[in-house]
């Protein structure tokens, strides 16, 4: 989807730059003005990866989050039995 959106910015600007050149401006200045605008394009599209890529981070936490939970009353509860089964067998 990224790579669409890069696509349509690319030639929405290249279109404009084409209608830019046609109103007298020069080479230069039809070029900086390109340049802005597939930076904006560009900075735009990042900023929504970012977006995106900050929501995986956040659902990846808390998974590993739900799982080091897990894990640790896992262990802890076989800590218990463990020290059960010792004490079971001291009392015989």
């Amino acid at each position: 989807m990224t790579r669409f959106k890069i696509v349509v910015a690319i030639a929405l600007v290249a279109g404009w730059a084409v209608t830019a050149h046609t109103e007298e401006k020069t080479i230069k200045e039809t070029a900086k003005d390109v340049g802005h605008e597939v930076g904006t394009a560009v900075h735009k599209i990042g900023q929504e990866t970012k977006k995106a890529a900050k929501e995986v981070g956040h659902g990846v936490k808390k998974a590993a989050q739900t799982t080091g939970h897990a894990i640790r009353d896992g262990a802890k509860e076989f800590k218990k039995a463990v020290k059960g089964e010792d004490e079971e067998k001291k009392k015989d």
